[in-house]
């Protein structure tokens, strides 16, 4: 599950999720899976990503049946 980090000054200039440039302060997130930390112009483009995120996490999970030894 992404956590968000607290920064005093944006690293990147655009976000992420969007792309728009980030004009307030950012929403920085990390996640488990890439090293670098995630950046987002707004809660509602967190969000967005958040929902993106946990759906792909929750796809590689299956949805077959495993079979048992006989």
């Amino acid at each position: 599950m992404p956590f968000e980090l607290k920064v005093q000054r944006s690293i990147e200039l655009r976000c992420s999720n969007c792309g728009k440039l980030i004009t307030g302060t950012p929403i920085v997130a990390k996640t488990c899976c890439v090293n670098k930390p995630w950046v987002f112009c707004s809660r509602e483009c967190y969000r967005q990503f958040l929902a993106k995120w946990t759906r792909n996490q929750d796809a590689g999970k299956g949805g077959t049946l495993r079979r048992g030894f006989i």
